[in-house]
């Protein structure tokens, strides 16, 4: 019969199963427990080093990437070269085919995928050896069509773009994408890498000493920007205004959260029972943290606690604001019930 939402059935602490079968797990913060916390949403900040430590490999040819073979002594056999308006030389080299050959003049098919371009200029060069007096070789890669990354979501111009022999940032790929659009959020972006995403909190990083300036991409990356629209936190219960927050650049801490809803109702919320409720949608896990700021001290804590997209908090009321509330509809109700019985004598 109480109206609004309830929290007499939540443990102090630990798991349990609501009605609906959802899993939560309630957690009190506290100094300890909330150091354990992950500061990045579903992620502790070490598993995000091995993206970080991956060094950049000598690039191998593969399939779709078109190389220039010149022979200075013999240009008769070199293919030609042509300049575009913009003054880049192109050339009608050799693709590499979907296996993995190019045909050369004089040597025919040549397997060219999977090898360095030093590893086949060595190796070109001692093949038109056999049909040419000192054959001075170079190779060239003119064009990088065979290792390619995405970037979409809320950038400027999102597509398919190439790797090429440089190491490529996630902020270079950004920059190559024209930016951040402005409704784009520049620090919520998600990398998904071998089918499993990594949400990569620009801000948490940084300060944790992870430059996405040193996270270097793969073949078949995606990278994907996140609106600034779903970047909101939710406040609800005995707030002084219950509303969707949007989420600041450089994060915000549940005090901020607070202050921003003009603190909680001194007159009907129960300082002892203020929740955070995180949904990890991947896991299909909630936690509730709990949080009691009874004590002034202990606001420390609510500074310290980092909040994340989508995060609700919720300020519950006292026993004594919910009781007011029940008498509040029945008195209304028992004086219209004793109405309609004076009207029926």
């Amino acid at each position: 019969m109480v109206s609004g939402l309830q929290t007499y059935n939540l443990p102090t602490q630990g798991e349990y199963k609501t009605d609906l079968g959802t899993t939560v797990n309630v957690v009190p913060l506290n100094q300890t427990t909330i150091s354990a916390i992950p500061s990045i949403k579903g992620e502790n900040l070490s598993n995000y080093s091995v993206l970080f430590n991956t060094q950049q490999q000598i690039y191998k040819l593969t399939s779709g990437d078109v190389l220039s073979i010149q022979l200075w002594n013999y240009p008769e056999i070199s293919p030609p070269v042509a300049t575009s308006n913009e003054q880049t030389v192109q050339a009608y080299g050799y693709p590499i085919d979907q296996e993995g050959y190019i045909q050369l003049p004089l040597v025919g098919r040549y397997l060219a995928q999977g090898k360095t371009l030093t590893q086949v200029n060595k190796e070109v060069r001692q093949l038109f050896a056999r049909y040419l007096k000192s054959p001075d070789v170079v190779v060239r890669v003119i064009t990088y069509q065979g290792k390619r990354y995405s970037v979409q979501g809320n950038v400027q111009k999102g597509g398919q773009f190439y790797l090429n022999d440089q190491p490529i940032s996630v902020y270079a790929a950004l920059g190559l994408a024209g930016g951040v659009s402005t409704t784009g959020d520049s620090t919520s972006v998600v990398l998904v890498r071998q089918g499993q995403s990594y949400n990569l909190n620009t801000v948490a990083l940084e300060k944790a000493g992870y430059s996405l300036n040193k996270l270097l991409l793969q073949p078949d990356d995606t990278i994907y920007v996140n609106a600034k629209a779903d970047n909101k936190i939710y406040l609800m219960g005995e707030a002084g205004k219950n509303q969707a927050l949007a989420m600041r650049d450089q994060g915000m801490s549940l005090s901020d959260v607070l202050g921003e809803g003009l603190g909680i109702d001194a007159t009907a919320a129960s300082a002892s029972k203020i929740y955070v409720v995180r949904s990890d949608i991947k896991d299909k896990k909630t936690t509730i943290y709990q949080m009691n700021l009874s004590n002034i001290g202990d606001l420390a804590i609510a500074n310290q606690f980092v909040m994340q997209r989508n995060d609700v908090v919720y300020v519950d009321a006292t026993g004594l604001t919910r009781w007011q509330r029940i008498v509040n509809q029945i008195i209304p109700f028992s004086s219209t019930l004793y109405t309609i019985d004076q009207l029926g004598k």
